[in-house]
């Protein structure tokens, strides 16, 4: 996605055909502990700035890197030797060193479900906001999704927010459940990385070697587990999140917030990290 430093706190991390642009928050050093937090389908770390600074603030280091095909991360194309996104971003964690409390929203849910599944001693808790589990891509399906017509088609209706970036505000309105928050939310935090070249056509690419999620291998962990849901939520598929929330590991904590829908984590951080920190410090 070219050269350039779209933040202050960013940097980039290689791995294969792959390069990670991922975002730091505290001290890398001096801490009580580290926690990596991955956003949402079709959204950035710039949806995790906020808590991320709240977590850094009560002196945890804090990374949020881009998965691949959004924000500044490289977009897989029909030549990328592909790899999971749960190894690209464990890989980037081992880089960094040390164990992770791991969180993630909505798509991150699920991807930071499976880290820990394949890593339980390397993560230390799990933090999920609005989690939404995976599918399997197999078979017809990952056929379908690598061919070029629905990459073709991905690009195109992706493409528009390149031209039209307030396409993007009903959808802004419908994720926070808040029309006057949308009004006034700065659209291009979304549809700037969304109308990187090849951001569509990765997106169909992705879509044919995504990872399912084991709900019984879940379960099973051993990993003190925070899941934030919102009363108000109209993004996330209710029976998705209600089978994860129903095969969390034993003693997961489940709080409701009651405002900002799918996206709480960004309608209020500071909200949303005081009512994790205490599960979070244990």
């Amino acid at each position: 996605v070219g050269d350039a430093v779209p933040f202050k706190n960013s940097e980039y991390f290689e791995n294969g055909d792959y390069t990670i642009h991922y975002r730091t928050y505290g001290d890398p050093i001096l801490n009580r502990g580290q926690i990596m937090l991955l956003h949402g389908f079709g959204l950035s770390s710039a949806s995790l700035e906020g808590i991320a600074n709240e977590y850094a603030k009560e002196n945890y280091f804090v990374v949020t890197p881009d998965i691949p095909n959004f924000g500044y991360s490289s977009r897989e194309t029909s030549q990328t030797a592909l790899q999971s996104r749960e190894d690209l971003i464990y890989s980037l964690a081992e880089d960094l060193g040390g164990k992770w409390i791991i969180g993630g929203h909505s798509m991150g849910g699920g991807i930071a479900v499976n880290i820990a599944i394949d890593h339980p001693e390397k993560i230390t808790g799990l933090i999920l906001f609005a989690p939404q589990t995976s599918m399997e891509s197999t078979g017809a399906l990952s056929v379908v999704m690598k061919s070029k017509i629905v990459q073709n088609v991905f690009g195109a209706i992706i493409g528009l927010t390149k031209y039209f970036p307030n396409v993007v505000r009903p959808l802004v309105a419908v994720s926070f459940s808040d029309l006057c928050y949308a009004k006034n939310y700065d659209v291009s935090k979304i549809a700037a990385p969304l109308a990187l070249k090849g951001t569509g056509a990765g997106m169909a690419i992705m879509a044919s070697h995504t990872r399912g999620t084991n709900l019984e291998a879940f379960s099973a962990l051993k990993i003190p587990t925070v899941i934030v849901t919102a009363k108000n939520d109209m993004v996330a598929n209710r029976k998705n999140l209600n089978a994860l929330i129903n095969a969390a590991p034993e003693g997961a904590k489940v709080i409701t917030v009651q405002k900002g829908g799918h996206m709480m984590m960004e309608y209020d951080p500071a909200g949303v990290c005081a009512l994790t920190l205490d599960a979070i410090k244990k």
